[in-house]
Order: C-alpha cells, then sequence, then structure tokens
C-alpha cells in the first residue's frame, strides 16, 4: 500500500514513540509488581508466589507488545506499507493483549481471594500464630496492589489501539494525507 510521505513518517515515530515507552514500562510495572507483593502484609500466603508469577507474565507480554510496535517501522520502505507484514503484526499485538489480559485477570483473582481468605480466617488460632489478630482486608496497599496489577492489561489495550490504527490506516486518514 503506497503511503503520502508524511503519513509513512508519522507511522515511524509513533510505532517507535509508543513501543520504547511501552518497553520501559513494562519494565517498572513488572518489577514493581514483584517487589511490592513481598512487602503486602499478604506476602505469607502461599499464593503471593503465583500473583507474582501471573503478574509478571503480564508485564512480559506488555514487554513483547512494546517490541513488535517498536519494530514496526520496518514495514514501511520507501513509501510503502507491506500489508502482510503489518498484518502479522496486528495479530501479533492482539496475542499479546490477549495473554496479558488473562494473566492480568489471574493475578487479580488469586490476590483477592487470599486478601478474602485472610478476612474469614481471622479467627482461626492458627492464622493468628502466623499473622496476627488483624485480618488484612482491603487496605490501601492493596487496593493500590490490585491496581499494579491491571496496569499492564490497561497500557496493552492501548498498544493494541494505536498499533491497529498505525499499522491499518483508515482511507480516511489517507485523503488527509494526500492532501
Amino acid at each position: 500500500m503506497a503511503l503520502p510521505p508524511r503519513l509513512a513518517r508519522k507511522i515511524q515515530v509513533s510505532s517507535v514513540v509508543t513501543g520504547s515507552v511501552s518497553i520501559a514500562l513494562s519494565l517498572i510495572t513488572g518489577i514493581l509488581i514483584i517487589v511490592i507483593a513481598y512487602q503486602l502484609p499478604t506476602a505469607t500466603w502461599a499464593t503471593t508466589g503465583l500473583v507474582t508469577a501471573m503478574g509478571g507474565l503480564s508485564a512480559f507480554f506488555y514487554f513483547f507488545s512494546g517490541i513488535t510496535l517498536t519494530f514496526a517501522p520496518v514495514y514501511v520502505k520507501n513509501g510503502h506499507l507491506n500489508a502482510t507484514f503489518t498484518a502479522r503484526a496486528r495479530r501479533v499485538l492482539v496475542v499479546l493483549w490477549a495473554g496479558t489480559t488473562f494473566t492480568s485477570i489471574a493475578s487479580v483473582f488469586f490476590f483477592t481471594g487470599t486478601v478474602s481468605a485472610s478476612v474469614k480466617k481471622a479467627g482461626d488460632p492458627i492464622y493468628r500464630q502466623l499473622i496476627g489478630d488483624q485480618p488484612v482486608g482491603y487496605t490501601p496497599p492493596t487496593i493500590g496492589y490490585l491496581i499494579l496489577l491491571l496496569v499492564p492489561f490497561l497500557l496493552s489495550v492501548s498498544n493494541v489501539v494505536i498499533g491497529w490504527r498505525l499499522l491499518r490506516p483508515a482511507p480516511g486518514l489517507l485523503r488527509k494525507y494526500c492532501t
């Protein structure tokens, strides 16, 4: 597909900037998900490893969607957009978004289960020996961590939307750049 020079440049610059920011944010988010999980009151629970693994995987999938966007300028050469490769890149972005979605939902599910179980078992004497009298509950740190677990999902959605629009320009956009 032939592209106007300004649109070709916009696709190249926008995809590199979006992909680079995504890579940096995925690394920061992944590190925060893993480090903060072990600072929470639920860190003694066996599910913490599962929560951090799923949260880390969601950041991992988001990282690779950023890499996909960073290498998107390769699909624009001499003012032409390679439709075959961009279709593949769009499919890769959707698959990575699906992976991010599944792992984010799994990590939130297990973390909310852990927090809910801590509230229900607060009267259990074994629980009191391990944790103390206070149930964990939904405190500001646990709510903040729940939001942190959803960050890779939300950012991956933005990668899919931006990548889809960049790698499949609408006819109206092509007309806009032709004038």
